[in-house]
């Protein structure tokens, strides 16, 4: 499994969206996430639990008003906006190896607040697989599905801050959690409910009744059901009788209506909506012709003439070019002769500096250019209008022709074709009508076939009411038959009383065997990877040589080099901080879990040599990705150096106190 992006959304000390990469870039398994205290690390560590698990993250027995109390508190606080938020989010992708076939998931887990004044919560959970919303699952099971990838018993090896190494130090919870490890990695929790699910069967089974005789009733049922089945078998042939009938009046029925079309019986039925139809066809036939002569009565007749219609149009379009070129002219004109004015004028040359025989040579030249009268277009010359039109006018002439070229001919061809339609359907009805026969003619045959349709409905009745008694006798006989089954099972129930329990016995003494040797297995591989990871972690190499853990009170004795017993309490308080390190590091390690390592805070309260051993040959080597949570005086300037080589990138957590939240920045310490 390898972590790829967390996001976060007004979750904790974090405002907004804020995203941390996590993917390793292939320098080194390492993320250092950079903080002070209160700047928000452990946030990111609760962050990434919270989405996984939901309310399994604040442990196995929180109840669901905590848990939603828990979820208010996460929401972040805005101080400085005046309408605080009451939503929240967080989300994570992450890949995974699944069945052989790597697949990348997206696990968002939302909340919000149903009002200001209550602590009510809404969340919701959301699985995409390969950027798919996963509906293969129903959504109620989610939240199984991401335990089943990342088992949230297994997470406690991988995601843990230093105050859960410094709270196993203590030797009032360490053989505790210890025991409560290993059950979760070998999954002895589910033997120990199959246990206990074992005793409370054979318990049952030794409270039940013991059967009693019961042959008299077996053979009154056994008689009863005989009887039902020979009533259901003559119910069923008489059913088969009335479907014959049915089938012979359907044929009748069939025939009947054959002879009916034969006579034109369809054409009879359809008297009526062919008169109407009729009817309403003259009517269209007749408005189609009144609107063809109004359109005659207009512009139509210009329609036959197109080729004029376009010579006049171009005529027009030239006339009205005419016209603003001789409105241009006059405006040029006017223009030229203002100009002339102003050049003969002594105050146009006051502000130059020319002599009068340069100032009278412009003048000359201007003049002369100026008087030369404008040249029409070559496609206006020798063009005449034949008479003055108003713009409005030409307007009107230009939309008339348009209309006659287009609209009208569009129109008329229109009407035109509705109305052969009309015609067409007129004389299909016509003679539909012709076709229809006299009334004396069919009505004897409809008579017939109405009786043969009130035949065949009876018949159709009589074989609903057989097809309830077939249901109902049908019922009864499986009725009985269960409760004779029942009997049976009865007679027998003493016998399987005795196979039961013996089985059960059986299977409780498998299951304790079962336990006890792969428990002893899987301590014995525990406790070889206990003492090589706290030897490969101490200045003492040979300080523990090994490691016994009782396999019942999961107690744990250590042996010095001599091979005698030591006590925990003559370890150094660093001694038992890197034994406790080894202890989680051996659990990951005999889990098989591939899964990334979460250490918040993780160097606590060792002394500057042990802390270079864990950033030398811990760190690097505790996982395939591992995420460190670190305060500025844990892994300073020197271990920062030391962990560089296996170091992919960095980040650290920047605290705005000015409005109280906290960024994710780039780099460590910048």
């Amino acid at each position: 499994m390898i972590l790829h992006k967390l996001t976060l959304n007004n979750f904790g000390l974090f405002r907004g969206s804020q995203t941390v990469q996590l993917t390793p870039n292939g320098t080194g398994p390492i993320i250092l996430i950079g903080g002070m205290n209160g700047s928000g690390k452990t946030t990111l560590l609760e962050a990434v639990k919270l989405c996984l698990y939901g309310r399994r993250s604040l442990g196995p027995r929180v109840s669901s008003n905590a848990y939603h109390e828990y979820l208010s508190s996460m929401i972040h606080r805005n101080p400085p906006s005046d309408f605080p938020l009451n939503y929240a989010s967080v989300s994570l992708d992450f890949e995974y190896v699944r069945g052989g076939e790597k697949k990348n998931y997206r696990v968002d887990r939302s909340w919000k607040q149903q009002s200001k004044s209550s602590r009510s919560i809404k969340e919701d959970l959301t699985v995409y697989e390969n950027n798919r919303l996963d509906l293969e699952i129903d959504t109620s099971h989610w939240q199984d599905y991401i335990n089943e990838l990342v088992p949230v018993g297994a997470s406690q090896f991988f995601f843990f801050d230093g105050e859960d190494i410094q709270k196993l130090v203590d030797d009032s919870s360490h053989d505790q959690f210890l025991a409560e490890s290993i059950k979760t990695m070998l999954g002895l929790n589910l033997v120990d409910r199959l246990h206990s699910d074992l005793r409370i069967y054979a318990n049952r089974l030794i409270k039940s009744d013991s059967p009693v005789l019961v042959q008299d009733e077996i053979n009154e049922l056994e008689m009863e059901i005989d009887s039902l089945k020979k009533s259901l078998a003559e119910m069923k042939e008489h059913r088969e009788s009335l479907l014959n009938k049915i089938e012979k009046s359907e044929t009748q029925i069939a025939r009947q209506e054959s002879r009916i079309t034969a006579e034109g019986g369809n054409y009879a039925e359809k008297r009526e909506s062919l008169n109407l139809r009729q009817g309403q066809l003259l009517a269209d036939i007749e408005a189609f012709e009144n609107d063809i002569r109004m359109l005659c009565d207009e512009l139509f007749p210009f329609t036959l003439v197109p080729d004029l219609l376009k010579k006049l149009r171009d005529r027009l379009l030239k006339e009205i070019e005419l016209d603003e070129w001789e409105a241009e002219k006059r405006v040029l004109n006017k223009q030229n002769k203002q100009l002339l004015e102003d050049i003969t004028s002594d105050a146009f040359w006051d502000d130059v500096s020319f002599s009068e025989t340069e100032i009278e040579t412009i003048r000359t030249k201007f003049a002369t250019r100026l008087k030369i009268p404008s040249k029409r277009p070559k496609e206006l010359q020798g063009f005449k209008k034949i008479r003055d039109r108003s713009p409005s006018e030409y307007a009107s002439l230009l939309e008339w022709i348009d209309i006659c070229l287009n609209e009208i001919p569009q129109e008329f061809l229109a009407l035109t074709h509705e109305l052969k339609e009309a015609q067409s359907e007129l004389q299909r009805v016509e003679e539909d009508l012709q076709r229809v026969p006299a009334e004396d003619v069919l009505k004897p045959m409809i008579e017939k076939l109405s009786t043969l349709n009130q035949k065949l409905g009876h018949l159709n009745k009589e074989v609903q009411t057989a097809d309830e008694s077939i249901r109902s006798l049908t019922y009864q006989i499986e009725v009985s038959e269960r409760k004779l089954e029942k009997l049976h099972v009865s007679q027998k129930l003493r016998q399987d009383h005795i196979r039961r329990q013996k089985q059960v016995r059986e299977v409780r003494s498998v299951l304790s065997t079962y336990t006890s040797e792969l428990t002893q297995a899987k301590i014995s591989a525990l406790g070889d990877a206990i003492v090589e990871s706290f030897n490969y972690l101490s200045h003492k190499p040979d300080r523990i040589r090994r490691i016994e853990i009782n396999a019942e009170t999961f107690g744990v004795t250590l042996y010095d080099t001599y091979n005698q017993p030591l006590a925990k309490e003559e370890l150094s308080a660093g001694e038992k901080q890197i034994y406790t390190t080894a202890l989680l590091w051996g659990l990951a390690r005999t889990s098989g879990k591939p899964l990334p390592m979460i250490l918040d805070t993780p160097l606590g309260r060792l002394d500057a040599s042990h802390r270079e051993l864990l950033v030398e040959r811990y760190f690097p080597y505790a996982s395939h990705q591992v995420i460190l949570l670190s305060t500025d005086t844990e892994i300073d300037e020197h271990l920062h150096s030391l962990l560089e080589p296996s170091i992919s990138h960095t980040f650290h957590l920047e605290y705005q106190k000015s409005d109280e939240h906290s960024d994710i920045k780039e780099g460590y310490f910048r």
